[in-house]
């Protein structure tokens, strides 16, 4: 169970790292949810959630493989797809840890993992009407600095969440 943990761990570290040159990703989205939804098939028989959040690693797969030939208008459409898509993706895996966490009498780690997704989803959300409202606009610079850097502190709070998950609970 712990390898499953790791795993998951490493696959969104993957998806996470996006280093692009000249539009060539260097470490695949897709191999990173590849990874993830492997992680959740070995930890699916702890909750319903991560079988959940499996399939929408392989839509999310799919939507990745899709996103290089989408261009323009429709780029708008399949960022908004990409991004709900992603948000219950999360909600679904850290809902499957919190009831993992709760069948281990670590209501904690739980709550921890309820707060988490709750931020996630508000985070994403705002990052997303933020770039609409504010669409062409000077004044968006400092409040989308605020949301990038709450998003990266949130996802770095996630995977020390997996991380004390696996080392905790799963040994």
């Amino acid at each position: 169970m712990a390898t499953h943990f790791s795993r998951l761990f490493w696959g969104l570290v993957l998806v996470i790292l996006g280093f692009s040159i000249n539009g060539f990703d260097l470490l695949a989205d897709g191999v990173g949810y590849l990874i993830v939804a492997a992680s959740c098939r070995g930890l699916a028989p702890l909750s319903t959630k991560f079988a959940i959040a499996r399939t929408l690693c392989f839509v999310l797969g799919v939507l990745w493989l899709l996103g290089f030939a989408v261009h323009g208008d429709l780029a708008i459409l399949y960022g908004l797809v990409t991004m709900a898509v992603n948000c219950a993706m999360i909600w679904q895996l850290l809902g499957g840890i919190g009831e993992f966490a709760i069948s281990r009498q670590r209501q904690d780690l739980a709550d921890r993992a309820s707060n988490r997704r709750v931020a996630y989803v508000a985070i994403m959300v705002g990052t997303s009407l933020l770039a609409f409202t504010m669409q062409g606009s000077s004044n968006a610079g400092s409040l989308a600095i605020i949301l990038v850097v709450a998003m990266l502190i949130l996802i770095v709070m996630v995977l020390h969440l997996i991380h004390r998950v696996r080392v905790e609970l799963a040994t």
